[in-house]
């Protein structure tokens, strides 16, 4: 999903991006259901919504891992010039070609309606981030890119010692310190970077160091019991009406576990043949995919009001996830013949 880079022919990172698309589709797709039609669900479609989601929460890390992992490598110069013309500039005509659009849509959805006076409206939205939510990603990408050159500083002239400290307050002032929510402590005392997300780009960094590549038996435990507990605390909070939101999210102690154990095990699978071809298509096409998708599941919960929680005890929201794919593939296949826009995507 990472666009406006040189990307290294990796094949585990073109399955990684496979996966991980595969998994924010899959977010989508289930946390959309439940805004539309959550209140006529029952509680056990619900509860089972919720831990595919809450499952899920790896995959944005993974890809701005390997964001990192790229952008950040000592090998790759990025000047300013290249840097605000290749990468900075094509996230701004994402936002500005493919954010506008969707404000446009969901205008219409709303009002049914489209009049050429919705155009100052429209780009309000997309100044203001008001667009479709999943373009949120897009303004992360921006903020981190305009920081770029003092992450690269840290990770070409940093001691694999500092590089762990940096890493260590950001997991420790981002992450452990955002669990006191769950007793309603809030510190006085603060990070001035104040997201996950620059935690997330220095990892990739730190896994072109090695630092992370554990045994294999460790990160399947590592895995296995942060998602296990995902999967228990979410039954709890949707369930039994347990507050427990702040174990789910970007900066969750149990994602950023979950998701490095995850990201050292995708790194470690040999998939070959046909399995890997396959990957290997919607990896490098994921960045559209990503983009594309919500449109698929817009169109289907808002204008064609299709109810997954009708088909089969919750099997409409799985069923739309592979439906989802299938289509938003094609269609970015055939954007990619068109000039201009198949070089953002």
């Amino acid at each position: 999903m990472q666009k406006g880079m040189e990307i290294k022919k990796n094949k585990h990172f073109e399955h990684i991006r496979a996966f991980s698309v595969l998994a924010v589709i899959t977010i989508h797709t289930m946390y959309s259901a439940l805004l539309q039609f959550g209140e006529g669900a029952l509680v056990a479609e619900k509860i089972l919504y919720r831990c595919v989601m809450n499952m899920m929460w790896w995959a944005v890390p993974c890809f701005l891992m390997m964001t990192g992992s790229l952008l950040l490598d000592s090998n790759r110069k990025v000047p300013l010039k290249k840097l605000y013309r290749k990468y900075i500039l094509r996230m701004l005509l994402v936002l500005l070609i493919f954010g506008g659009a969707f404000s446009w849509m969901e205008l219409f959805f709303d009002s049914r309606i489209l009049e050429l006076r919705q155009i100052l409206q429209v780009a309000y939205n997309v100044l203001t981030g008001n667009t479709w939510a999943h373009m949120w990603y897009i303004y992360c990408l921006l903020g981190l890119y305009v920081l770029l050159p003092m992450y690269k500083i840290f990770a070409d002239y940093a001691s694999d010692e500092q590089l762990k400290y940096i890493l260590a307050i950001l997991f420790l002032f981002e992450s452990i310190f955002r669990l006191l929510k769950l007793l309603e402590i809030n510190l006085g005392f603060y990070c001035h970077i104040n997201t996950i997300y620059p935690f997330w780009l220095l990892m990739g960094a730190a896994w072109n160091r090695g630092m992370f590549k554990y045994d294999k038996k460790i990160n399947i435990a590592l895995v296995m019991v942060s998602s296990g507990i995902l999967i228990f605390t979410t039954v709890l909070w949707e369930g039994f009406g347990v507050p427990l939101s702040s174990l789910f999210g970007y900066d969750s102690v149990l994602v950023v576990i979950q998701s490095i154990g995850l990201f050292v095990l995708f790194n470690s699978m040999n998939i070959e043949n046909k399995l890997d071809q396959v990957l290997s298509e919607i990896g490098e096409k994921s960045f559209g995919i990503y983009l594309i998708h919500m449109v698929i599941i817009n169109l289907a919960y808002k204008l064609f009001k299709f109810n997954p929680f009708t088909v089969s005890f919750a099997m409409g929201g799985m069923i739309l996830v592979i439906v989802n794919l299938a289509l938003s593939y094609m269609m970015v296949t055939i954007m990619k013949y068109l000039p201009g826009i198949k070089k953002i995507i």
